[in-house]
Parts: structure tokens; C-alpha cells; sequence
């Protein structure tokens, strides 16, 4: 019967710190893009850092930093430059976009059709697509440009809004976050070639924190219970 209680005890503390927070004002996730879209499979990893992108709770919205790793990364030439980037997203319908700085960005597109995803992906809910400009104008997003930033807000949206969900693709790596689009991007063989890359959701200390928290507090309540029965 003790044995139940503890189980039952341990299932509520850990669904109620598994359960997404609102994030608070400050708050980061970070992605990393090390993974080709390709068929596992043919896959041979471990991979260079592509790029790394950033998002930061602010008031009324996030802000994304996205830093290519130009200069930690063979795979780079002197022509590439990142076309796109596309990732997951399940918050208010009709976010607002702003630039805020860094390399210029072409275009802005929330959409909500699942299985429109780069690479084949299909989103568990709605995907914003950020295109940058094209390779024969002076604004593309080449090593000129180190980063480039810009913010989505709304009535409602929450950095929790990028962090509980994901895309999958039959054979490639999945659960993931989003895809980076570059081009050119070659690697020495036998690693793949891609112009797509995607990242997988990996969870923040933060959530890691919560998780040890929770199990030190089951601890504690069995401590006092055996103390108690004693």
C-alpha cells in the first residue's frame, strides 16, 4: 500500500513539473543546427555547428538571434549564404513580425498548413518561415553579416510557444525543431551535402532543474513518511 502511495505521489510531482510554464521575462532556449536532412541512415555524424539560433522572452513576444557559424564550419564557402529558416510554432493565430537588426530579411510567413514544412517535415501545429534575400543581391545573408535578429509578438505569445512542439519526417532525424536552408554548403566526404539542416528540441538546464527538484522532493516525502511510520 506505501509502495502505491509513493508511486502515485511520484506520478503527480513529476507531471506538475513536466507541465509547461509560462516563460518569464529573460528566458532563452537555444537550438543548435548540426543535423543534415537527410535519411538517417545515410548519415555519419558527428556534424560541424551549421548555426545556432536563440530565442529570448521579451515583454509582448521573442526575440530569435540567428548566428551561422561561418568561421567553425568547413562546410562554408566564400559564395554561401543562408537562404531560409523555417521552424515550429503553436501559439496565437497571425503573429506580428518586426526586424530588429543584423543581416536584412526578405520575407516573413506564418502558415499553418502542417505538411508544408522545408524538407519535408510535417509540424504537430503551425511553422513561421523566415526567407532572407536571394544570392544575386547585395542584401543576402552571407558572412558579410554575422547574425541577424528580429522579434515575434502577439496577444499571447510566449517563448513556450516555440518549445512545446516539433515536426517529424518519416526517415530523417526527428523529433525536430526547425530547418536552416544554406547555399552552398559542402563538407569533405564521406559527410552528406545538404542545403537543409535542422536541429532537435533539446531541453533547456532550466527544465533539467525542475526535473532534479522534483525527485528531491519525492525523497523528501518518503524521508518524512519512513520517519513518521517509524
Amino acid at each position: 500500500m506505501k509502495i502505491q502511495k509513493i508511486a502515485i505521489l511520484s506520478s503527480v510531482v513529476m507531471s506538475i513539473f513536466a507541465a509547461p510554464a509560462f516563460a518569464t521575462i529573460g528566458d532563452t532556449a537555444t537550438y543548435k543546427f548540426d543535423l543534415p536532412s537527410t535519411a538517417v541512415a545515410s548519415q555519419n555524424p558527428p556534424y560541424p555547428l551549421v548555426a545556432t539560433l536563440t530565442l529570448t522572452e521579451v515583454a509582448g513576444g521573442v526575440d530569435f538571434l540567428l548566428t551561422p557559424n561561418w568561421g567553425g564550419s568547413a562546410g562554408f564557402s566564400s559564395n554561401s549564404h543562408i537562404e531560409r529558416i523555417d521552424y515550429v510554432y503553436q501559439g496565437p493565430a497571425f503573429p506580428i513580425f518586426t526586424y530588429l537588426s543584423g543581416a536584412p530579411i526578405d520575407t516573413f510567413s506564418y502558415e499553418t498548413n502542417q505538411n508544408n514544412m522545408d524538407s519535408g517535415y510535417k509540424t504537430d501545429d503551425q511553422h513561421i518561415k523566415i526567407d532572407f534575400f536571394t544570392s544575386n543581391t547585395a542584401s543576402r545573408f552571407d558572412n558579410d553579416w554575422a547574425n541577424s535578429s528580429w522579434n515575434v509578438s502577439g496577444a499571447g505569445v510566449d517563448l513556450t510557444d516555440f518549445t512545446g512542439t516539433q515536426a517529424t519526417s518519416g526517415p530523417k532525424p526527428s523529433p525536430i525543431f526547425g530547418v536552416v536552408s544554406v547555399s552552398p554548403y559542402s563538407l569533405t566526404d564521406p559527410h552528406p551535402t545538404p542545403s537543409n539542416w535542422v536541429t532537435s528540441p533539446i531541453p533547456e538546464p532550466e527544465t533539467y532543474a525542475m526535473l532534479l527538484a522534483g525527485l528531491g522532493l519525492i525523497g523528501f516525502i518518503v524521508g518524512r513518511r519512513k520517519k513518521t511510520d517509524m
